[in-house]
Protein backbone atom coordinates (compact mmCIF):
# COMPACT_ATOMS: atom_id res chain seq x y z
CA UNK A 1 0.00 0.00 0.00
CA UNK A 2 2.68 2.38 0.95
CA UNK A 3 5.15 1.75 -2.14
CA UNK A 4 1.49 2.21 -4.31
CA UNK A 5 0.89 5.68 -2.69
CA UNK A 6 4.92 6.47 -3.20
CA UNK A 7 4.45 5.54 -6.79
CA UNK A 8 1.70 7.74 -6.98
CA UNK A 9 3.21 10.74 -5.78
CA UNK A 10 4.33 12.67 -9.22
CA UNK A 11 0.34 11.71 -10.83
CA UNK A 12 -0.95 13.02 -7.66
CA UNK A 13 1.46 15.92 -7.84
CA UNK A 14 0.71 16.97 -11.45
CA UNK A 15 -3.02 16.25 -10.94
CA UNK A 16 -2.82 18.79 -8.12
CA UNK A 17 -1.00 21.68 -9.64
CA UNK A 18 -3.61 20.85 -13.51
CA UNK A 19 -6.74 21.28 -11.01
CA UNK A 20 -5.46 24.70 -9.39
CA UNK A 21 -3.94 26.03 -12.77
CA UNK A 22 -7.51 25.01 -14.07
CA UNK A 23 -9.23 26.79 -11.11
CA UNK A 24 -7.36 29.94 -11.11
CA UNK A 25 -8.71 30.11 -14.93
CA UNK A 26 -12.54 29.46 -13.90
CA UNK A 27 -12.36 31.73 -11.53
CA UNK A 28 -11.07 34.65 -13.78
CA UNK A 29 -14.19 34.37 -15.12
CA UNK A 30 -16.47 34.88 -11.76
CA UNK A 31 -19.02 37.23 -11.40
CA UNK A 32 -21.46 35.91 -9.05
CA UNK A 33 -19.24 35.34 -6.63
CA UNK A 34 -15.01 35.42 -6.61
CA UNK A 35 -15.45 31.46 -5.62
CA UNK A 36 -18.30 30.61 -8.01
CA UNK A 37 -18.04 30.55 -12.20
CA UNK A 38 -19.89 29.57 -15.18
CA UNK A 39 -17.17 28.04 -16.66
CA UNK A 40 -15.42 25.23 -14.11
CA UNK A 41 -13.12 23.09 -16.36
CA UNK A 42 -11.73 21.52 -13.23
CA UNK A 43 -15.34 19.07 -12.81
CA UNK A 44 -13.99 17.63 -16.02
CA UNK A 45 -10.39 16.92 -14.79
CA UNK A 46 -11.33 15.58 -11.86
CA UNK A 47 -13.93 13.13 -13.54
CA UNK A 48 -11.49 12.09 -15.75
CA UNK A 49 -8.79 11.92 -13.25
CA UNK A 50 -10.84 9.00 -11.36
CA UNK A 51 -11.68 6.96 -14.43
CA UNK A 52 -7.94 6.81 -15.86
CA UNK A 53 -6.22 6.99 -12.91
CA UNK A 54 -8.91 5.31 -10.07
CA UNK A 55 -10.57 6.73 -6.91
CA UNK A 56 -6.98 6.93 -5.08
CA UNK A 57 -5.79 9.94 -6.92
CA UNK A 58 -8.66 11.87 -4.83
CA UNK A 59 -5.67 13.48 -2.45
CA UNK A 60 -4.88 15.53 -5.77
CA UNK A 61 -8.46 16.64 -6.22
CA UNK A 62 -8.81 17.83 -2.84
CA UNK A 63 -5.60 19.22 -2.69
CA UNK A 64 -6.14 21.19 -5.68
CA UNK A 65 -9.48 22.25 -5.18
CA UNK A 66 -8.55 23.53 -1.57
CA UNK A 67 -5.89 25.32 -2.74
CA UNK A 68 -7.45 27.23 -5.07
CA UNK A 69 -10.38 28.34 -3.04
CA UNK A 70 -7.79 28.59 -0.18
CA UNK A 71 -6.07 31.60 -2.14
CA UNK A 72 -9.50 33.17 -3.72
CA UNK A 73 -10.22 36.62 -2.64
CA UNK A 74 -12.17 36.09 0.94
CA UNK A 75 -11.51 32.58 0.90
CA UNK A 76 -10.81 31.02 4.52
CA UNK A 77 -9.73 27.75 5.47
CA UNK A 78 -13.30 26.41 6.61
CA UNK A 79 -15.11 27.40 3.39
CA UNK A 80 -12.19 26.13 1.48
CA UNK A 81 -12.70 22.63 2.78
CA UNK A 82 -15.89 22.61 2.47
CA UNK A 83 -15.66 23.19 -1.46
CA UNK A 84 -12.58 20.90 -1.83
CA UNK A 85 -15.02 18.38 -0.25
CA UNK A 86 -18.05 18.89 -2.74
CA UNK A 87 -15.41 19.08 -5.61
CA UNK A 88 -14.33 15.60 -4.63
CA UNK A 89 -16.80 14.04 -3.69
CA UNK A 90 -18.61 15.14 -6.95
CA UNK A 91 -15.63 13.64 -8.77
CA UNK A 92 -15.78 10.29 -7.19
CA UNK A 93 -20.20 10.20 -7.26
CA UNK A 94 -19.62 10.90 -11.12
CA UNK A 95 -16.86 8.39 -11.83
CA UNK A 96 -18.02 5.46 -9.66
CA UNK A 97 -22.31 6.11 -11.31
CA UNK A 98 -20.05 6.11 -14.83
CA UNK A 99 -18.13 3.16 -14.01
CA UNK A 100 -21.00 1.24 -12.63
CA UNK A 101 -24.27 2.21 -15.29
CA UNK A 102 -22.24 3.43 -18.50
CA UNK A 103 -19.18 1.26 -18.68
CA UNK A 104 -16.43 3.48 -17.39
CA UNK A 105 -14.16 5.17 -19.86
CA UNK A 106 -16.41 2.91 -22.85
CA UNK A 107 -18.98 5.64 -21.82
CA UNK A 108 -18.76 7.26 -25.70
CA UNK A 109 -19.00 4.08 -27.60
CA UNK A 110 -22.93 3.43 -27.25
CA UNK A 111 -25.70 5.95 -27.58
CA UNK A 112 -27.26 4.91 -24.19
CA UNK A 113 -23.98 4.70 -22.77
CA UNK A 114 -23.92 8.69 -23.92
CA UNK A 115 -27.09 9.53 -22.53
CA UNK A 116 -26.38 7.77 -19.07
CA UNK A 117 -22.89 9.84 -19.14
CA UNK A 118 -24.69 12.91 -19.36
CA UNK A 119 -27.32 12.41 -16.73
CA UNK A 120 -25.19 11.03 -14.24
CA UNK A 121 -22.00 13.19 -14.08
CA UNK A 122 -23.45 16.43 -15.70
CA UNK A 123 -27.05 16.42 -13.63
CA UNK A 124 -26.42 13.97 -10.96
CA UNK A 125 -22.93 14.34 -9.55
CA UNK A 126 -22.68 17.91 -10.06
CA UNK A 127 -25.48 19.02 -8.19
CA UNK A 128 -23.77 17.53 -5.09
CA UNK A 129 -20.37 20.24 -5.25
CA UNK A 130 -23.38 23.30 -6.31
CA UNK A 131 -25.05 22.29 -3.37
CA UNK A 132 -22.52 21.57 -0.72
CA UNK A 133 -20.40 24.81 -2.18
CA UNK A 134 -22.99 27.09 -2.02
CA UNK A 135 -23.86 25.42 1.78
CA UNK A 136 -19.94 26.21 2.61
CA UNK A 137 -19.76 29.81 1.41
CA UNK A 138 -23.32 30.53 2.95
CA UNK A 139 -22.13 29.57 6.45
CA UNK A 140 -18.23 31.06 5.92
CA UNK A 141 -20.74 33.88 5.25
CA UNK A 142 -19.21 34.70 1.42
CA UNK A 143 -22.44 35.39 0.18
CA UNK A 144 -24.80 37.60 1.53
CA UNK A 145 -28.19 37.35 3.09
CA UNK A 146 -29.76 40.18 0.17
CA UNK A 147 -27.76 37.49 -2.74
CA UNK A 148 -29.41 35.44 -4.88
CA UNK A 149 -28.71 32.26 -3.58
CA UNK A 150 -30.54 29.85 -6.30
CA UNK A 151 -28.88 32.44 -8.95
CA UNK A 152 -25.25 31.17 -7.27
CA UNK A 153 -26.53 27.89 -7.40
CA UNK A 154 -27.36 27.33 -10.43
CA UNK A 155 -24.09 29.03 -12.01
CA UNK A 156 -22.04 26.52 -9.77
CA UNK A 157 -24.10 23.74 -11.61
CA UNK A 158 -24.16 24.80 -14.91
CA UNK A 159 -20.20 25.47 -14.65
CA UNK A 160 -19.58 22.05 -13.10
CA UNK A 161 -22.14 20.19 -15.92
CA UNK A 162 -20.58 22.09 -18.96
CA UNK A 163 -17.13 20.93 -17.65
CA UNK A 164 -18.22 17.50 -17.13
CA UNK A 165 -20.01 17.33 -20.68
CA UNK A 166 -17.19 19.45 -22.84
CA UNK A 167 -14.15 18.48 -20.83
CA UNK A 168 -14.09 15.10 -19.37
CA UNK A 169 -14.97 13.51 -22.48
CA UNK A 170 -12.15 14.44 -24.18
CA UNK A 171 -9.36 13.69 -21.84
CA UNK A 172 -11.35 10.72 -21.39
CA UNK A 173 -11.03 9.44 -24.77
CA UNK A 174 -7.66 10.43 -25.25
CA UNK A 175 -6.58 7.59 -22.56
CA UNK A 176 -7.48 5.07 -24.36
CA UNK A 177 -4.72 5.80 -26.71
CA UNK A 178 -5.99 5.84 -30.39
CA UNK A 179 -3.97 5.08 -32.87
CA UNK A 180 -2.89 7.58 -35.65
CA UNK A 181 -4.38 7.88 -38.98
CA UNK A 182 -1.20 7.17 -41.36
CA UNK A 183 -3.50 7.82 -44.47
CA UNK A 184 -1.64 11.64 -45.20
CA UNK A 185 -5.33 12.02 -47.36
CA UNK A 186 -7.30 11.20 -44.72
CA UNK A 187 -5.10 13.62 -41.91
CA UNK A 188 -5.17 16.40 -44.48
CA UNK A 189 -8.76 16.16 -44.56
CA UNK A 190 -9.43 16.07 -40.83
CA UNK A 191 -7.20 18.97 -40.48
CA UNK A 192 -9.11 20.87 -42.74
CA UNK A 193 -12.38 19.99 -41.17
CA UNK A 194 -11.10 21.20 -37.27
CA UNK A 195 -9.47 24.14 -38.42
CA UNK A 196 -13.03 25.00 -40.85
CA UNK A 197 -15.00 24.64 -37.17
CA UNK A 198 -12.24 26.64 -35.52
CA UNK A 199 -12.79 29.48 -38.10
CA UNK A 200 -16.19 29.23 -37.44
CA UNK A 201 -15.69 29.85 -34.30
CA UNK A 202 -13.54 32.70 -34.68
CA UNK A 203 -16.09 34.13 -37.75
CA UNK A 204 -19.16 34.06 -35.18
CA UNK A 205 -17.38 34.77 -31.44
CA UNK A 206 -14.35 36.50 -33.15
CA UNK A 207 -15.81 39.85 -33.86
CA UNK A 208 -15.06 39.22 -37.49
CA UNK A 209 -18.73 40.33 -38.66
CA UNK A 210 -19.19 44.53 -39.22
CA UNK A 211 -20.10 45.80 -35.51
CA UNK A 212 -23.58 45.77 -35.97
CA UNK A 213 -23.90 41.78 -36.86
CA UNK A 214 -21.42 40.73 -33.90
CA UNK A 215 -24.43 40.23 -31.74
CA UNK A 216 -26.62 38.14 -34.18
CA UNK A 217 -27.38 34.99 -33.04
CA UNK A 218 -25.29 33.04 -36.02
CA UNK A 219 -24.16 30.29 -33.44
CA UNK A 220 -25.89 27.79 -35.49
CA UNK A 221 -23.31 27.68 -38.37
CA UNK A 222 -21.26 26.13 -35.96
CA UNK A 223 -23.65 22.95 -35.97
CA UNK A 224 -23.60 21.69 -39.59
CA UNK A 225 -19.54 21.30 -39.28
CA UNK A 226 -20.22 19.82 -35.49
CA UNK A 227 -22.44 17.41 -37.15
CA UNK A 228 -20.41 16.30 -40.32
CA UNK A 229 -16.95 16.35 -37.78
CA UNK A 230 -18.69 13.70 -35.35
CA UNK A 231 -19.07 11.77 -38.54
CA UNK A 232 -15.88 12.16 -40.36
CA UNK A 233 -13.43 12.45 -37.26
CA UNK A 234 -12.78 9.94 -34.70
CA UNK A 235 -14.50 10.83 -31.08
CA UNK A 236 -11.09 12.02 -29.61
CA UNK A 237 -10.54 14.49 -32.72
CA UNK A 238 -14.16 15.39 -32.63
CA UNK A 239 -14.26 16.09 -28.77
CA UNK A 240 -11.11 18.19 -28.96
CA UNK A 241 -12.42 20.04 -31.63
CA UNK A 242 -15.72 20.64 -29.52
CA UNK A 243 -13.56 21.90 -26.56
CA UNK A 244 -11.56 24.38 -28.82
CA UNK A 245 -14.92 25.62 -29.91
CA UNK A 246 -15.99 26.25 -26.75
CA UNK A 247 -12.49 28.18 -25.78
CA UNK A 248 -13.02 30.40 -28.66
CA UNK A 249 -16.67 31.13 -27.72
CA UNK A 250 -15.90 31.86 -24.25
CA UNK A 251 -13.29 34.35 -25.42
CA UNK A 252 -15.34 36.05 -27.33
CA UNK A 253 -18.20 36.35 -25.25
CA UNK A 254 -16.40 37.63 -22.42
CA UNK A 255 -15.50 40.42 -24.74
CA UNK A 256 -18.99 41.03 -25.41
CA UNK A 257 -19.01 39.50 -28.84
CA UNK A 258 -21.80 36.81 -30.06
CA UNK A 259 -24.90 35.76 -29.98
CA UNK A 260 -25.61 35.09 -26.21
CA UNK A 261 -24.53 38.41 -24.54
CA UNK A 262 -27.03 39.11 -22.28
CA UNK A 263 -27.35 42.00 -19.41
CA UNK A 264 -24.29 40.65 -17.79
CA UNK A 265 -21.21 38.76 -17.90
CA UNK A 266 -22.60 35.71 -16.20
CA UNK A 267 -26.25 35.59 -17.77
CA UNK A 268 -23.88 35.54 -21.12
CA UNK A 269 -21.49 32.96 -19.91
CA UNK A 270 -24.90 30.70 -18.81
CA UNK A 271 -26.66 30.65 -22.40
CA UNK A 272 -23.36 29.95 -23.63
CA UNK A 273 -22.39 26.71 -21.47
CA UNK A 274 -26.15 25.62 -22.03
CA UNK A 275 -25.07 25.95 -25.57
CA UNK A 276 -21.51 24.31 -25.75
CA UNK A 277 -23.58 21.76 -23.41
CA UNK A 278 -25.84 20.74 -25.86
CA UNK A 279 -23.22 20.96 -28.83
CA UNK A 280 -20.91 18.36 -27.02
CA UNK A 281 -23.72 16.49 -26.67
CA UNK A 282 -25.14 16.29 -30.28
CA UNK A 283 -21.41 15.37 -31.29
CA UNK A 284 -21.09 12.46 -28.81
CA UNK A 285 -23.80 10.87 -30.04
CA UNK A 286 -23.52 11.22 -33.50
CA UNK A 287 -19.98 9.78 -32.97
CA UNK A 288 -21.24 7.30 -30.57
CA UNK A 289 -23.94 6.20 -33.68
CA UNK A 290 -21.35 5.99 -36.04
CA UNK A 291 -18.66 3.97 -33.64
CA UNK A 292 -22.26 1.39 -33.77
CA UNK A 293 -22.92 1.75 -37.17
CA UNK A 294 -18.87 0.64 -37.56
CA UNK A 295 -18.55 -1.54 -35.09
CA UNK A 296 -22.00 -3.47 -36.50
CA UNK A 297 -20.53 -3.35 -40.29
CA UNK A 298 -17.15 -4.62 -38.36
CA UNK A 299 -19.59 -7.66 -36.66
CA UNK A 300 -20.86 -8.88 -40.18
CA UNK A 301 -17.88 -8.50 -41.92
CA UNK A 302 -16.74 -10.85 -38.79
CA UNK A 303 -19.27 -13.06 -39.71
CA UNK A 304 -18.84 -13.00 -43.30
CA UNK A 305 -15.69 -13.78 -43.39
CA UNK A 306 -16.59 -16.81 -40.89
CA UNK A 307 -19.51 -18.11 -42.67
CA UNK A 308 -16.93 -17.58 -45.73
CA UNK A 309 -14.00 -19.84 -44.86
CA UNK A 310 -16.40 -22.42 -43.20
CA UNK A 311 -18.38 -22.97 -46.46
CA UNK A 312 -14.84 -22.83 -47.61
CA UNK A 313 -13.60 -25.63 -45.81
CA UNK A 314 -17.11 -27.77 -46.23
CA UNK A 315 -16.60 -27.16 -49.80
CA UNK A 316 -13.62 -28.40 -50.01
CA UNK A 317 -14.53 -31.28 -47.50
CA UNK A 318 -17.18 -31.94 -49.83
CA UNK A 319 -15.05 -31.73 -53.06
CA UNK A 320 -12.65 -34.63 -51.47
CA UNK A 321 -15.88 -36.25 -50.54
CA UNK A 322 -17.27 -36.31 -54.50
CA UNK A 323 -13.63 -37.10 -55.27
CA UNK A 324 -13.39 -40.17 -52.95
CA UNK A 325 -16.61 -41.29 -54.40
CA UNK A 326 -15.59 -40.88 -57.98
CA UNK A 327 -12.24 -43.26 -57.70
CA UNK A 328 -14.49 -45.36 -55.58
CA UNK A 329 -16.75 -45.55 -58.30
CA UNK A 330 -14.22 -45.83 -60.67
CA UNK A 331 -12.45 -48.63 -59.17
CA UNK A 332 -15.80 -50.44 -59.08
CA UNK A 333 -16.62 -49.97 -62.94
CA UNK A 334 -13.26 -51.35 -63.67
CA UNK A 335 -13.48 -54.30 -61.38
CA UNK A 336 -17.18 -54.94 -63.25
CA UNK A 337 -15.31 -54.59 -65.74
CA UNK A 338 -12.59 -57.15 -65.00
CA UNK A 339 -15.02 -59.29 -63.71
CA UNK A 340 -17.12 -59.03 -67.30
CA UNK A 341 -14.02 -59.58 -68.97
CA UNK A 342 -13.00 -62.92 -66.85
CA UNK A 343 -16.54 -63.97 -66.98
CA UNK A 344 -16.85 -63.36 -70.96
CA UNK A 345 -13.43 -65.35 -71.21
CA UNK A 346 -14.69 -68.53 -68.87
CA UNK A 347 -18.16 -68.43 -71.39
CA UNK A 348 -15.99 -68.55 -73.85
CA UNK A 349 -12.90 -70.87 -73.04
CA UNK A 350 -14.50 -72.98 -70.89
CA UNK A 351 -18.32 -73.60 -71.32
CA UNK A 352 -17.93 -72.67 -75.13
CA UNK A 353 -15.97 -75.32 -75.81
CA UNK A 354 -17.59 -78.21 -73.46
CA UNK A 355 -20.89 -77.18 -75.63
CA UNK A 356 -19.04 -77.47 -78.84
CA UNK A 357 -17.48 -80.85 -77.57
CA UNK A 358 -21.14 -81.83 -76.24
CA UNK A 359 -22.50 -80.85 -80.06
CA UNK A 360 -19.61 -82.90 -81.81
CA UNK A 361 -20.74 -85.92 -79.22
CA UNK A 362 -24.36 -85.63 -80.43
CA UNK A 363 -23.56 -85.27 -84.06
CA UNK A 364 -21.45 -88.61 -83.87
CA UNK A 365 -24.32 -90.59 -81.56
CA UNK A 366 -26.94 -89.10 -83.99
CA UNK A 367 -24.79 -91.03 -87.10
CA UNK A 368 -24.23 -94.47 -84.82
CA UNK A 369 -28.33 -93.97 -83.91
CA UNK A 370 -29.52 -94.12 -87.31
CA UNK A 371 -27.99 -97.59 -87.98
CA UNK A 372 -30.26 -98.61 -84.76
CA UNK A 373 -33.48 -96.77 -84.11
CA UNK A 374 -34.56 -93.98 -86.27
CA UNK A 375 -36.44 -92.47 -83.37
CA UNK A 376 -33.57 -92.42 -81.05
CA UNK A 377 -31.31 -90.56 -83.55
CA UNK A 378 -33.85 -87.80 -84.15
CA UNK A 379 -34.33 -87.01 -80.33
CA UNK A 380 -30.36 -86.86 -80.67
CA UNK A 381 -30.53 -84.77 -83.51
CA UNK A 382 -32.95 -82.03 -81.43
CA UNK A 383 -30.39 -81.93 -78.22
CA UNK A 384 -27.63 -81.15 -80.85
CA UNK A 385 -29.74 -78.51 -82.20
CA UNK A 386 -30.50 -77.23 -78.89
CA UNK A 387 -26.68 -77.33 -77.75
CA UNK A 388 -25.46 -75.22 -81.28
CA UNK A 389 -27.90 -72.84 -80.07
CA UNK A 390 -26.97 -72.78 -76.19
CA UNK A 391 -23.13 -72.47 -77.93
CA UNK A 392 -24.34 -69.63 -79.82
CA UNK A 393 -26.06 -67.83 -77.06
CA UNK A 394 -23.30 -68.44 -74.96
CA UNK A 395 -20.91 -66.88 -77.41
CA UNK A 396 -23.09 -64.21 -77.96
CA UNK A 397 -23.32 -63.11 -74.32
CA UNK A 398 -19.55 -63.96 -73.96
CA UNK A 399 -19.28 -60.84 -76.70
CA UNK A 400 -22.06 -58.66 -75.04
CA UNK A 401 -19.76 -59.18 -71.64
CA UNK A 402 -16.61 -57.76 -73.56
CA UNK A 403 -16.46 -58.27 -77.31
CA UNK A 404 -13.39 -59.43 -78.61
CA UNK A 405 -13.50 -57.44 -81.14
CA UNK A 406 -12.89 -54.26 -79.09
CA UNK A 407 -9.68 -55.60 -78.57
CA UNK A 408 -8.47 -56.69 -81.33
CA UNK A 409 -10.31 -54.65 -83.90
CA UNK A 410 -10.23 -51.39 -82.29
CA UNK A 411 -13.29 -49.08 -81.51
CA UNK A 412 -15.41 -48.75 -84.55
CA UNK A 413 -15.17 -52.61 -85.18
CA UNK A 414 -16.50 -52.96 -82.21
CA UNK A 415 -19.42 -50.41 -82.25
CA UNK A 416 -19.98 -52.10 -85.46
CA UNK A 417 -20.46 -55.32 -84.19
CA UNK A 418 -22.35 -54.47 -81.27
CA UNK A 419 -24.84 -52.54 -83.62
CA UNK A 420 -25.71 -54.98 -85.78
CA UNK A 421 -26.56 -58.02 -83.84
CA UNK A 422 -28.45 -54.78 -81.71
CA UNK A 423 -30.61 -54.63 -84.77
CA UNK A 424 -31.16 -58.38 -84.86
CA UNK A 425 -32.25 -58.78 -81.40
CA UNK A 426 -34.58 -55.41 -81.23
CA UNK A 427 -35.51 -54.70 -84.83
CA UNK A 428 -34.85 -51.29 -84.64
CA UNK A 429 -32.65 -49.57 -87.37
CA UNK A 430 -29.47 -48.12 -86.05
CA UNK A 431 -27.34 -45.76 -88.43
CA UNK A 432 -23.41 -45.95 -87.53
CA UNK A 433 -21.42 -42.82 -88.51
CA UNK A 434 -17.80 -43.11 -87.37
CA UNK A 435 -15.01 -40.89 -88.57
CA UNK A 436 -12.61 -42.77 -91.03
CA UNK A 437 -9.80 -40.83 -89.79
CA UNK A 438 -10.56 -41.77 -86.73
CA UNK A 439 -7.45 -43.96 -85.07
CA UNK A 440 -7.63 -46.52 -82.22
CA UNK A 441 -7.82 -45.19 -78.82
CA UNK A 442 -6.41 -45.79 -75.17
CA UNK A 443 -7.90 -49.16 -74.06
CA UNK A 444 -9.77 -47.41 -71.15
CA UNK A 445 -11.48 -44.84 -73.33
CA UNK A 446 -12.73 -46.96 -76.07
CA UNK A 447 -14.06 -49.20 -73.40
CA UNK A 448 -16.00 -46.82 -71.83
CA UNK A 449 -17.46 -45.12 -75.50
CA UNK A 450 -18.50 -48.97 -75.92
CA UNK A 451 -20.43 -49.32 -72.94
CA UNK A 452 -22.17 -45.55 -73.36
CA UNK A 453 -23.50 -47.06 -76.57
CA UNK A 454 -24.36 -50.21 -75.25
CA UNK A 455 -26.30 -48.47 -72.23
CA UNK A 456 -27.78 -45.57 -74.63
CA UNK A 457 -29.29 -48.73 -77.36
CA UNK A 458 -30.22 -50.61 -74.50
CA UNK A 459 -32.49 -47.76 -73.05
CA UNK A 460 -33.61 -47.12 -76.51
CA UNK A 461 -34.95 -50.47 -76.82
CA UNK A 462 -36.76 -50.55 -73.35
CA UNK A 463 -38.00 -47.21 -72.99
CA UNK A 464 -38.48 -44.84 -76.37
CA UNK A 465 -39.96 -46.86 -78.98
CA UNK A 466 -38.32 -45.36 -81.17
CA UNK A 467 -38.01 -47.21 -84.60
CA UNK A 468 -34.46 -45.93 -85.46
CA UNK A 469 -31.04 -44.84 -83.56
CA UNK A 470 -28.51 -43.25 -84.89
CA UNK A 471 -24.76 -43.54 -83.72
CA UNK A 472 -22.04 -40.23 -84.49
CA UNK A 473 -18.13 -40.86 -83.04
CA UNK A 474 -16.10 -38.35 -84.34
CA UNK A 475 -13.18 -36.35 -83.23
CA UNK A 476 -12.90 -32.65 -83.57
CA UNK A 477 -10.61 -29.86 -81.64
CA UNK A 478 -8.81 -32.57 -79.25
CA UNK A 479 -12.17 -34.46 -78.54
CA UNK A 480 -13.91 -37.59 -79.00
CA UNK A 481 -17.82 -37.21 -79.26
CA UNK A 482 -20.05 -39.23 -79.37
CA UNK A 483 -23.95 -38.81 -80.39
CA UNK A 484 -26.51 -41.41 -80.06
CA UNK A 485 -29.98 -40.06 -81.16
CA UNK A 486 -33.68 -41.67 -81.11
CA UNK A 487 -36.43 -40.94 -82.39
CA UNK A 488 -39.05 -42.09 -79.55
CA UNK A 489 -41.28 -40.27 -77.28
CA UNK A 490 -38.35 -38.39 -75.49
CA UNK A 491 -37.98 -37.83 -71.38
CA UNK A 492 -40.32 -35.72 -69.80
CA UNK A 493 -39.99 -32.35 -68.74
CA UNK A 494 -40.38 -33.63 -65.00
CA UNK A 495 -37.24 -36.01 -65.43
CA UNK A 496 -35.41 -33.62 -67.42
CA UNK A 497 -35.38 -31.27 -64.47
CA UNK A 498 -34.47 -33.71 -62.17
CA UNK A 499 -31.43 -34.84 -63.96
CA UNK A 500 -30.07 -30.76 -64.12
CA UNK A 501 -30.99 -30.46 -60.68
CA UNK A 502 -30.30 -33.49 -58.42
CA UNK A 503 -28.66 -35.93 -60.85
CA UNK A 504 -28.09 -38.64 -63.78
CA UNK A 505 -31.90 -41.44 -62.75
CA UNK A 506 -31.10 -45.29 -63.01
CA UNK A 507 -28.07 -47.66 -62.03
CA UNK A 508 -27.54 -47.29 -66.08
CA UNK A 509 -27.04 -43.35 -66.61
CA UNK A 510 -25.18 -42.77 -63.47
CA UNK A 511 -22.57 -45.42 -64.48
CA UNK A 512 -22.70 -43.90 -67.64
CA UNK A 513 -21.99 -40.50 -66.21
CA UNK A 514 -19.74 -41.66 -63.68
CA UNK A 515 -17.58 -43.71 -66.95
CA UNK A 516 -17.61 -40.31 -68.33
CA UNK A 517 -16.25 -38.06 -66.11
CA UNK A 518 -13.66 -40.61 -64.95
CA UNK A 519 -11.82 -39.61 -68.16
CA UNK A 520 -12.16 -36.41 -67.51
CA UNK A 521 -15.37 -35.99 -70.08
CA UNK A 522 -18.88 -34.47 -70.00
CA UNK A 523 -21.89 -36.24 -70.26
CA UNK A 524 -25.35 -34.09 -72.25
CA UNK A 525 -28.64 -35.18 -72.30
CA UNK A 526 -31.19 -33.39 -74.31
CA UNK A 527 -34.68 -34.31 -75.03
CA UNK A 528 -38.45 -33.09 -76.59
CA UNK A 529 -40.91 -34.75 -78.94
CA UNK A 530 -38.64 -35.23 -81.22
CA UNK A 531 -36.52 -37.85 -79.39
CA UNK A 532 -33.36 -38.50 -77.23
CA UNK A 533 -29.85 -37.34 -77.55
CA UNK A 534 -27.47 -38.21 -75.74
CA UNK A 535 -23.79 -36.51 -76.21
CA UNK A 536 -20.32 -37.79 -74.14
CA UNK A 537 -17.74 -35.67 -74.87
CA UNK A 538 -13.61 -36.76 -73.89
CA UNK A 539 -10.51 -35.32 -74.39
CA UNK A 540 -7.76 -36.69 -76.13
CA UNK A 541 -4.41 -37.48 -74.72
CA UNK A 542 -1.95 -35.37 -76.62
CA UNK A 543 -0.14 -38.26 -78.16
CA UNK A 544 -3.51 -38.99 -80.21
CA UNK A 545 -4.42 -35.82 -81.30
CA UNK A 546 -3.91 -35.35 -85.01
CA UNK A 547 -2.33 -32.31 -86.67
Amino acid sequence: MNNRIIQRLPIIAALSLIYFLAGKLGLALAVVNPSISAVWPPTGIALASFLIFGYDVWPAIFIGAFAVNLTTEGGTAATSFGIATGNTLEGLLGAYLISRYAHGRQAFTRVNDVLRFAFLAGVVSTSVSATIGVFSLIAGGLIQAGTDRTQAWLTWWLGDMTGAIVLAPCLILWSLRPRFQQDRRLIIQDVTLILSLLFMGVFVFGGLLPFRLQNYPLAFLCIPLVVLGAFRLRPQEASTAIVALSGIAVWGTMRGIGGFVGQNQNESLLLLQMFMGVISMTSLLVSAVVLQRNSVQSSLKAARDELETRVEERTAQLQQEILRRRELSARLLQVQDDERRRIARDLHDSTGQSLAVLTMNLDRLQHNAERIDSSIAQAISDNAELARQLSTEVRTVSYLLHPPLLDEMGLAAGISWYAEGFRERSNIDVDLHVADRLRRLPRDLELTIFRVVQESLTNIHRHSRSPRATITLNEFSGRIILEVQDQGSGISPETLSKIDTVGLPGVGLRGMQERVRGLGGELHISSDEKGTVIKAMFPLPSTHITS
